[in-house]
């Protein structure tokens, strides 16, 4: 290691190899560069100074290096020979990361470094059919998206290379290595873990945090915040592939409002599309599909269809209009030869749209404008978007090279990295589809998110089954075709902690399963559960009947009959409702009413953010109300701090607060007296009901 040079962001330096490493393609010199960007994020970058690698676009930290951080939360200091690098927290000295615990290896398709851990409670690295806490013993997760249903030690459909490691003592920090190439990582008892991947850059972020929620919000300042998701989207939706007809689809809502079930969405698969090719819809079956869907808005539902990205290549010349035009425009993905690379998907064989190409972009936008003239959807679902293949490489195979077998694949289903999807040598406008793979569904959301934003010109809604660090900005997520199982229920409520961590907040699992049979406990259970998934959709398979943080080691069993769910509330909270309806179209119309869980201490607060629902950057045009409840011994106070008008009409109907020691005698709203308030001694419980008090007025409910 050469010496540390200031640069316009940072220091540098030159590595050189003084032996070799007897890796294939070697490179003996590297240029470290060492960034303190802010705080409490330090940035490391070991990169080829003789030629450009690639590198992973999209992704750029907010804030940029600076010379002048001072006081950063973090110390680094560099081992010479053999390199290593040690980055300890300021406050304690405890060292977070000691890559001197191995060799730095950096060949043209492998590149390799080792850490020492601070402790082993470690979180992240999805997307994996995990616990919320990795398993260190000997064992190793591998990062490449896979249309693979959720099971163990399996690469599922995406690839987050980050890592939250709590420290012992309620301190944290995370890693993020920003590489879309596929990657293994191993992890040791030591703890340590070390880092394998196949090709680009290595390109470290260490995030100080130091408490878990700051190293989130962090991460997600250099990957992106999640967008704000339209006011319907948190409703219930419905789906299921084998509604066959619009006949059955209206039945399926129509049967669901007459047993007063909630439903805000109703979805369709494939089914809808006229032999499977997407961006059309059946003319028999489905004939009527854009009445059904103004049907639904007039019933204050909201409709969306799946978008897989295979283009079927297979229609006569001139029938089929995405195909015919994306061929003009060259928008699909190349083989090595430079020829359109076919696979094979739901409606035969397909092409591949190159969603890094901006000309494909425009396509994508153009595609769905005209497709939405006739059939207004007001969210589009993304599948198959690893993307899935059901050939390997393409219908003509793939060439033999070390883009199709590197010199070193990490253990990823199939064996190979072409297994169920593309070619590694394919060609994309960016590079080719080696380095892009895990890129390919992050790339497709954008896209569809820019065509929704711009044909509705609202909040756009996205579900994508492929994900990739930044996905959050565009898309929402479900967890892929899981079984309907217990132990399936159960992992999904880590799945779905995780991709909170991951920066994709609207998440859920397919409620009651995906596939196989549910049973009527199970799936009561997870609509239970579902309820508190940030997406709830319930989506079943063809064949199937139809279907009507935890601390390691501690947990309390209670009882529970069939049609109650144990809801507990932290102490000190305030947490404001509406009565249900069934839409949220309707229910954004009823009475707020508040629960308040009194702290030991005797205080709580809460907040309500209120805007229209769908409206674009409504927090950042300040185009919102924004009430602060706070509580004390023997009151609730409803404080409006800003208003806009969207609380105009609307009223606090009811408060509950719940730890209350002793029986109020007397209760008073606003300063008029309540009779009508009831008090649990059993469960200290103060109901107070029959409240019309305007939200946007200060409230005060007070007890004695």
């Amino acid at each position: 290691m050469g010496p540390l040079l200031p640069t316009e962001k940072g220091r540098r330096a030159t590595l050189t190899r003084s032996a070799p490493s007897y890796l294939p393609r070697d490179i003996s010199t590297l240029q470290l560069d060492v960034m303190a960007e802010t705080l409490g994020r330090l940035h490391l970058t070991l990169k080829d100074p003789a030629s450009p690698r690639y590198e992973v676009p999209f992704i750029t930290s907010q804030t940029r290096g600076h010379k002048d951080i001072q006081n950063p939360l973090y110390d680094v200091d560099f081992q010479p020979d053999p390199f290593g690098f040690i980055v300890r927290r300021k406050s304690n000295g405890r060292v977070l990361l000691n890559t001197t615990v191995g060799p730095l290896l950096f060949a043209d398709q492998y590149l390799q470094l080792s850490t020492s851990l601070a402790s082993s409670v470690i979180s992240g690295l999805g997307e994996h059919y995990t616990p919320i806490t990795l398993d260190l013993n000997w064992s190793s997760v591998s990062l490449w998206n896979r249309d693979m249903a959720p099971h163990r030690s399996a690469n599922l459909y995406g690839s987050h290379p980050f890592f939250l490691v709590q420290e012992g003592d309620g301190q944290a920090h995370g890693v993020f290595l920003l590489n879309s190439n596929a990657m293994e990582v191993f992890l040791q008892p030591g703890p340590a873990l070390t880092w394998v991947t196949v090709g680009g850059i290595l390109d470290f972020y260490i995030f100080l945090g130091p408490s878990p929620q700051s190293v989130v919000q962090q991460y997600h300042e250099v990957i992106g915040y999640p967008m704000m998701p339209p006011y319907w989207s948190l409703g219930f939706h419905l789906c299921r592939w084998g509604y066959t007809s619009t006949n059955i689809t209206r039945t399926v809502v129509q049967l669901m409002r007459q047993a007063k079930i909630p439903l805000d969405v109703q979805w369709n698969d494939l089914d809808y599309a006229d032999q499977r090719r997407v961006f059309t819809f059946d003319p028999q079956r489905f004939e009527d599909l854009p009445q059904m869907v103004k049907d639904f808005h007039q019933l204050g539902m909201k409709y969306v269809l799946i978008l897989d990205p295979g283009i079927s290549s297979a229609s006569p010349p001139g029938s089929y209009k995405p195909f015919d035009e994306g061929l003009k425009r060259g928008v699909f993905i190349k083989n090595s030869t430079g020829q359109i690379l076919i696979g094979k998907v739901w409606p035969g064989p397909t092409a591949f749209p190159d969603f890094t190409n901006p000309t494909t972009q425009d396509w994508w936008m153009d595609c769905i404008r005209v497709f939405h003239s006739k059939v207004p959807v007001d969210g589009l679902w993304i599948d198959m978007n690893e993307p899935s293949n059901f050939v390997q490489g393409s219908v003509d195979g793939c060439p033999e090279s070390d883009l199709e077998k590197p010199p070193y694949t990490p253990v990823v289903i199939g064996s190979q990295l072409n297994s169920a999807t593309l070619c590694m040598s394919a060609q994309q406008y960016l590079s080719n589809h080696y380095n892009l793979h895990n890129l390919y569904g992050l790339t497709e959301a954008i896209a569809t998110h820019s065509a929704l934003l711009k044909v509705k010109s609202t909040r756009p809604f996205v579900l994508s089954r492929s994900s990739f660090p930044g996905l959050g900005r565009f898309s929402a997520h479900w967890t892929g075709d899981v079984r309907s199982d217990w132990e399936q229920l159960r992992f999904s409520i880590p799945g779905v902690l995780l991709f909170g961590l991951y920066g994709v907040p609207l998440v859920g699992a397919d409620v009651c399963g995906f596939g196989g049979d549910t049973t009527e406990e199970l799936c009561v259970r997870w609509t239970q559960l579902g309820a508190f998934y940030p997406f709830m959709r319930n989506h079943n398979d063809k064949p199937n009947a139809g279907e009507a943080y935890y601390s390691k080691g501690q947990y309390i069993l209670f009882p529970a009959p069939l049609d109650t769910i144990n809801v507990h509330v932290r102490e000190g909270s305030i947490i404001p409702q509406q009565l249900p309806a069934l839409t949220s179209t309707a229910s954004r119309r009823n009475p707020f009413a508040l629960i308040v869980a009194l702290s030991e201490g005797n205080w709580a607060k809460g907040d309500l953010f209120w805007d229209d629902g769908e409206s674009l950057d409504t927090f950042e045009r300040g185009n919102y109300s924004y009430v602060f409840f706070f509580a004390k011994e023997s009151y609730v106070v409803s404080k409006p701090v800003k208003l806009n008008g969207s609380l105009n009409r609307l009223v606090l109907g009811e408060v509950r607060v719940f730890g209350v020691q002793t029986p109020p005698t007397a209760v008073w709203a606003n300063g008029q007296i309540v009779h009508d308030f009831s008090y649990s001694s059993d469960t200290k419980v103060l109901t107070v009901p029959g409240l019309e008090l305007p939200m946007t007025a200060m409230i005060t409910v007070q007890w004695s």
